[in-house]
């Protein structure tokens, strides 16, 4: 969308008998602009004007298209809730709970060892 500001500028450097020219393209700028934004909410357009009043199109880029698989249309974009003090704490007590009957076992440090990490078993 061309600003006002813009346009006036770009009327105190044209000669005046161009100025319809310029206005009507003006007009057909404002008509394609918003047929482009219809069609391409994301991207951008640049225009610059000839010495003649006449509107040229000097950048044209769409934006990337929405991604299908986002994850908002899973999930809502709900606010998070604000936890009360210590309640944060409670429920990682709650889940550190289900760990309590786990074995943890760490390879030694040998050179012939190939375990990338600890390893979990259920002792119950």
């Amino acid at each position: 969308m061309l600003t006002r500001a813009w346009i006036l500028e770009t009327l105190a450097l044209l000669p005046l008998y161009y100025w319809p020219v310029f206005f009507l393209e003006v007009w057909r700028f404002e008509r394609y602009y918003r047929a482009y934004r219809a069609a391409n909410p994301v991207g951008m357009l640049g225009v610059a004007v000839l010495p003649n009043g006449r509107l040229v199109v000097t950048l044209q880029l769409a934006g990337d298209r929405p991604d299908p698989d986002d994850w908002t249309n899973f999930a809502p974009r709900a606010p998070w809730l604000r936890l009360a003090p210590g309640e944060f704490l409670a429920a990682l007590g709650a889940r550190l709970e289900s760990y309590r009957n786990w074995t943890v076992l760490v390879p030694e440090s040998d050179a012939n060892c190939t375990a990338a990490g600890p390893a979990f078993l259920d002792s119950s």
